[in-house]
């Protein structure tokens, strides 16, 4: 399912994401970036990677450690690209110590150092776990790879 908001509010688009198959990860990823590219925002080639990235990270996540489907939402605020992603789970995410060379549970690190803002709620059916994104000079996100 694949919504658009036409109420005169900033752009927003939502769908559902089917669980349990990993192969809907890049299909939706593609679909979040495809719709936020429509928007024509001010987002540099850098902040659509990172968006790719952390919205891939959250959605696999969904997909692969919840039984229900999950609900994307992705909204331009006026200043920000925000993200949600709804699941059946109850559990919020946590930081994890992991092994050097452990091929997952990096995803909160990475949502971490890459999004201006995130964080997660509890809701009446599992969770929603958030993150935002700005627009930045191509400098500028080059210097906070640098740091």
């Amino acid at each position: 399912m694949y919504t658009t908001d036409t109420s005169g509010q900033p752009p927003a688009h939502s769908f559902t994401v089917p669980a349990g198959d990993p192969a809907a990860v890049p299909k939706a990823r593609r679909l979040l970036l495809s719709a936020v590219r429509t928007w024509e925002l001010p987002l540099v080639d850098e902040t659509l990677h990172d968006l790719a990235l952390l919205s891939g990270e959250v959605i696999a996540n969904a997909v692969l450690h919840t039984a229900g489907p999950c609900s994307v939402t992705v909204r331009w605020t006026g200043a920000r690209l925000r993200v949600e992603v709804s699941d059946t789970a109850g559990t919020l995410p946590t930081q994890r110590d992991r092994e050097l060379y452990a091929e997952s549970g990096r995803g909160l690190i990475l949502i971490e150092t890459l999004a201006a803002s995130w964080g997660s709620a509890g809701t009446a059916t599992g969770k929603v776990i958030w993150f935002e994104v700005t627009p930045a000079e191509p400098a500028a996100a080059l210097d906070r790879l640098a740091s």
